[in-house]
Order: structure tokens, then C-alpha cells, then sequence
């Protein structure tokens, strides 16, 4: 299939940035040893209310584990699910969970597995009655399926989607699909301008590239039939909405019109990253609308690095890796509330310290049922800290 045409419209839309205090608790501080250290990838939610993560380190191995948190009476408990050994297991578990309707647990290792390959593993962790039993799902050898998934993985259907950092033909990262029953992988390969480096993950067939495309900043992507991996929105050096994006798209189809929100983590008017909008034209078939939302400056935040999330009121929450009103720039939680003629209005919900409450904020937040945050730091206290947010 021949790629399509794609035109870009840009437009920049204001939004006002204010400061307000929101209640912020940590639910669990890592100690840095068997329980793990680094929870670099975020938690997600089970039907009963329990967190699962993973943390890059630490463990009986040193090489990362799986971890869930319990809530009870107000305290949270961790329990370890898996320790990762380093071997055809993987280690340095560094991409989110995704969760099935029977509750098992997928992920990845961006190392490990394959012993001349070391380019990771995409495994599954399935509950029982006697505890919870890991299998290695997908090897990954670098040469064709790729090298170093570094992702979050996403569940639909019986397949996962996700994509690898590096490997490929041209070594610039591929993106795959996953039967979770066994069987074929599928994937396609990124190379020249249709961009390399994928640090976001693939959903709904769209995702972003880090660096790459024509001005070598980052794309947002479409995987078409054919295994194509065509670019949509291509990042320049001096564009509005930023450059080099690291998070996953979040996607939307209100009265039927595909929007897609996303970060950049540098570039934009305030010179540290922004959050900006795809919207599908109406009018022209393939043309994607471009909107900046927020554009980061220091204070109000740093080098977004995650995706974004969206409550029933059309709200969207996020992260900032560094930046804040605290003297620390550890990173922050905002909030942009949509208002009249699509400009937002930015909230700054909390501005981490580095110290017991945590820092250096790579994931984003997921929220519960009545709009409570909850997240991972990869810096702070011992080993980083599980923390929810009340807005």
C-alpha cells in the first residue's frame, strides 16, 4: 500500500497556568532491597481495587520485580510476585502492565532472555490459588522482531501491542503485536522517516517515535494495513507543540471525530515540552488538526515524559519528570481543564520534593472511581514510592 498524504494545520491556543494545592500520599515507600527499587513504569488498577507495577531493580536478584499493593483499612501492603533472575526470564523491567478480563498480568523486560540476543522478553504472570506462575511469552532477537522493549503494554481482544526501543532491519525500533494464546508474532519495522526510538507505546494503531522522521524529533505514527508504519504528525525543531515525545497517545472519538492527546518533553514556547491535540478533520480525509493545550516552562513543569489520562468530565491529568515549585524540580502532577473556544486551563495539583515523598516522575497516573490519582516516582526516599493524589 502506497503511503498516504498527510497535511498538518497548527494552531496555538493559550492556556493560563495556576497553582493549587492538592492532598498527596505516599501509599509505598521502596526500600531499595528484596522489594524492589525503581518503580520507573506506573501501576495499574484489578477490579478489587489492588495496584500492580514493576520496579527496574532490586528484588532477591538485583534485576527487577513484579510487585501488587493490597489496600486495607487505609494501609497499603506490597506483596512480590516475581523475581526476575536475569536469565531467559529477562531483567530491568521497565514498561507498564496490562491486565486481562481473567486477570492475568503482562509486561516486558528491556534485557535478558535470548543469552546472545540479551534484547529482552514479553512475559505473562497468571493468578491461582497457590500463587501466581510466570511464563515467557516472546524472546525478542534483535535482527527482525526487535531489541529492548521499553513500553507499556496495551491488552485488546486477546493480543497485546507494544513496541521495542532498538532492533529491526535498520536497528531504529519496531512495533509488534502479540497473540496472548502463543502463536505468530506480527510487527513492523520503524527506519528513515517514519521514525526510530519508540519509548511510547502503540494503542487503537497510533503511537509516537522519540527521535526520527524529517527533522529527526519524533513523529506521531500510524501502524496501516501492510505492516506500515506511516507518519501522521511530524515534530520540528521549532513547532509549537514541542518535540521529542516519549508517551503513549491517548485517544478519543467524541460524536465521532478521532482525537488523539499527547506530550512532547522538550521544545514548545516554554522551551520544556508541551501537551498538545490531534483532531481529525472533518473535511479532509487524512488531515490531522494540531492544537497545543500547555506548554511547560519550568515552574509548572519539565520534560513530560508519559501519557496522559482523561476523566468523565473531559479533564486530563499528567506527569512532569522534573520542574515544580519546589526548589527540587522533581517533577510534578497537573491537571488541564477544558474551558470555552478549546482553551485549557493548567492546574499544578502537586510538586514532588525529591526527598520521602518522591521524584523524578517517567510515568503517568491512573485514576480510581471518584478522581483519586495514583502513580510511581522513580527517585525519592530509598527506592522510589508508590503515591496517590487527591485532588
Amino acid at each position: 500500500m502506497r503511503p498516504k498524504t498527510i497535511v498538518v494545520l497548527t494552531f496555538l491556543l493559550f492556556s493560563i497556568s495556576s497553582a493549587h494545592a492538592a492532598t498527596q500520599k505516599v501509599l509505598y515507600a521502596f526500600t531499595g532491597g528484596v522489594d524492589g527499587r525503581e518503580p520507573y513504569a506506573g501501576v495499574i488498577f484489578d477490579p478489587a481495587g489492588n495496584l500492580y507495577g514493576v520496579t527496574e531493580f532490586g528484588g532477591l536478584y538485583g534485576k527487577g520485580t513484579v510487585f501488587q499493593l493490597t489496600p486495607s483499612g487505609g494501609a497499603w501492603t506490597e506483596t512480590v510476585l516475581y523475581n526476575f533472575t536475569g536469565g531467559a526470564d529477562g531483567y530491568d523491567p521497565i514498561g507498564g502492565l496490562a491486565i486481562d478480563e481473567a486477570g492475568n498480568l503482562y509486561g516486558t523486560a528491556a534485557g535478558g532472555g535470548d543469552p546472545s540476543a540479551q534484547c529482552g522478553t514479553v512475559f505473562k504472570l497468571a493468578p491461582s490459588n497457590s500463587g501466581w506462575t510466570f511464563t515467557v511469552l516472546h524472546t525478542f532477537i534483535a535482527g527482525t522482531d526487535g531489541c529492548g522493549p521499553g513500553s507499556s503494554l496495551s491488552y485488546y481482544g486477546g493480543t497485546l501491542s507494544g513496541t521495542t526501543v532498538n532492533g529491526g532491519p535498520s536497528n531504529q525500533g519496531t512495533a509488534f503485536r502479540l497473540p496472548t494464546s502463543g502463536g505468530n508474532e506480527f510487527n513492523a519495522a520503524f527506519a528513515l522517516n517514519n521514525g526510530n526510538h519508540p519509548w511510547g507505546g502503540i494503542g487503537g494503531g497510533y503511537g509516537t517515535t522519540y527521535n526520527g522522521g524529517k527533522w529527526g524529533v519524533g513523529n506521531v505514527y500510524e501502524w496501516t494495513y501492510g505492516h506500515h508504519l506511516v507518519p501522521k504528525h511530524v515534530f520540528n525543531l521549532t513547532g509549537a507543540p514541542g518535540r521529542y515525545p516519549l508517551g503513549e497517545l491517548l485517544h478519543e472519538n467524541p460524536t465521532g471525530v478521532p482525537k488523539m492527546y499527547g506530550t512532547t518533553s522538550a521544545g514548545g514556547v516554554g522551551g520544556r515540552g508541551a501537551v498538545y491535540l490531534l483532531t481529525a478533520s472533518q473535511y479532509k480525509y487524512d488531515v490531522w488538526l494540531t492544537s497545543v493545550l500547555h506548554h511547560f516552562s519550568g515552574p509548572d513543569g519539565d520534560s513530560p515524559g508519559a501519557g496522559l489520562v482523561m476523566d468523565p468530565a473531559g479533564n486530563l491529568y499528567g506527569t512532569t519528570v522534573f520542574g515544580g515549585a519546589n526548589p527540587g524540580y522533581a517533577g510534578t502532577v497537573f491537571k488541564l481543564t477544558p474551558g470555552a473556544n478549546n482553551k485549557w486551563t493548567h492546574t499544578l495539583l502537586y510538586s514532588f520534593t525529591g526527598g520521602a515523598d518522591g521524584g523524578q516522575i517517567y510515568s503517568g497516573v491512573v485514576l480510581d472511581s471518584v478522581g483519586n490519582l495514583y502513580g510511581t516516582a522513580a527517585g525519592g526516599g530509598n527506592g522510589g514510592v508508590v503515591y496517590e493524589v487527591t485532588p
